[in-house]
């Protein structure tokens, strides 16, 4: 598998880009920043200012261009995402509470059972229990 030059953020290949990249170079394709860390083999989340480069100074925006003059380029930067976190949501509270079809039988089945009635099988009737 060869290694190639991408955008961080859609993929887009960048063999025509110059190189080293300009600090305002952005992507053709989605108008990314290209000079930023997430592009950068020094990039390393694990590390709390994210750059694992002993004389960088972090950046506040890992994502925005920066002027670090220590990037090296990174190929197949651009790692695809199985779900964004709005589908993610979605999937957790259909697991949690089932699937639309059903809460919404069960919204259907409770409006038409009396909400009296609905209380009286729930705490019993109160009025029949003083009698005895």
């Amino acid at each position: 598998m060869t290694e190639k030059l991408v955008c961080w953020r859609c993929g887009e290949a960048l063999q025509t880009v110059p190189k080293p990249f300009p600090r305002l170079l952005k992507c053709r394709h989605c108008e990314a920043d290209l000079h930023v860390c997430l592009m950068c083999l020094h990039y390393n989340p694990h590390y709390s200012t994210r750059c694992d480069h002993e004389m960088a100074e972090p950046a506040r925006e890992i994502d925005l261009a920066n002027f670090c003059h220590y990037i090296k380029l990174r190929p197949n930067a651009y790692v695809e995402k199985a779900y964004d976190q709005s589908k993610q949501a979605e999937a957790k509270l259909k697991a949690l509470f089932g699937n639309d079809e059903n809460l919404q039988d069960a919204e259907q089945a409770g409006s038409q059972q009396d909400p009296l009635a609905s209380l009286k099988d729930l705490f019993g009737d109160a009025e029949s229990d003083k009698k005895e």
